[in-house]
């Protein structure tokens, strides 16, 4: 079985008009949310053995902040330039060319390309993956080039507004 991530960057902060989009830095709501997000991912999911992250600033810090909340349990986090703004099928092809050594990939990207690709998955789709929000899905196969809407077996939702209202 594969299971796979979809994590979308957290709250950044648009107050820093002469910053390069890139270079964007998070809000502190973001830094709180995706702290918050990477414990919950960790109490209920099996930890990722690889996080792929854009290059850009709060994407790279999300991904850093959901491996603190997971209390450090992150094997490797790997930056992919091809990541930044990438559509759904950019991220799909770097998912299929994943090692299959790797059990449990997360994919920390942008909108809208992060939403379409969890959309290209699922028969119910997600309107909009939510900043610190994950899809996670879990795959029949042993082969990350196999992955495909016929051989998901479950997936789950969750983003900060709805673990905040429980």
């Amino acid at each position: 079985m594969k299971e796979l991530f979809l994590i979308r960057h957290a709250k950044s902060d648009w107050d820093k008009m002469d910053v390069k989009d890139i270079d964007r830095p998070l809000k502190g709501r973001g830094i709180r949310d995706a702290l918050m997000m990477g414990g919950y991912l960790a109490e209920h999911f099996p930890l990722p053995d690889l996080l792929l992250t854009s290059p850009a600033c709060r994407a790279f810090h999300t991904a850093v902040l959901f491996c603190r909340g997971m209390k450090g349990n992150c094997e490797v986090i790997g930056v992919r330039e091809p990541l930044y703004l990438a559509s759904f099928s950019e991220m799909l092809e770097i998912i299929r060319n994943t090692g299959d050594e790797v059990k449990a990939l997360g994919v920390v990207a942008h909108n809208p390309g992060i939403t379409d690709l969890a959309n290209f998955f699922l028969e119910e789709p997600v309107h909009n993956i939510p900043t610190s929000g994950f899809v996670h899905m879990a795959f029949d196969t042993d082969r990350w080039a196999e992955v495909k809407a016929d051989n998901l077996l479950r997936h789950a939702f969750h983003y900060p507004k709805e673990l905040l209202t429980e």
